[in-house]
């Protein structure tokens, strides 16, 4: 479930001329990094994940199994340049997300004293229908 999304929401991000005009399309990974050198940089991951079964799923056959998957995503965007240019990045990145079949949640400033980055986390919703 969750390497799927991700990945397919980062090709939609590095896809988009927008996006990669300011972030290069290395910067932009799926999953935190232990280091990250590269500024600005886009780090994708999820944070949360429901699925549900429906119309009696414990009962039905293989093939036939009908449940709705969630998944809550982040883009943080991490920007040494300004809090600004970090909102610049998110400004291109919320359009590409709602036309990829998302929609924002929460977003959240910060700046990180540790990396001495300025931060602009974008969480996202997305559902989709599985058969299992």
């Amino acid at each position: 479930m969750t390497v799927d999304t991700v990945s397919t929401l980062r090709n939609y991000l590095v896809s988009t001329s927008a996006v990669t005009s300011l972030v290069p399309a290395g910067d932009i990974k799926v999953g935190w990094q232990d280091e990250i050198t590269s500024f600005p940089s886009i780090i994708i991951y999820q944070i949360a994940g429901t699925d549900i079964g429906y119309m009696a799923y414990n009962t039905q056959t293989a093939g036939n199994k009908l449940r709705l998957e969630t998944s809550n995503i982040t883009c943080d965007i991490l920007s040494r340049t300004s809090m600004y240019h970090a909102y610049q990045i998110a400004d291109v990145i919320v359009p590409v997300m709602i036309s990829g079949g998302c929609r924002k949640v929460q977003d959240t400033d910060l700046y990180d004293d540790n990396m001495k980055v300025h931060r602009k986390v974008l969480t996202f919703r997305t559902q989709r229908h599985q058969t299992d």
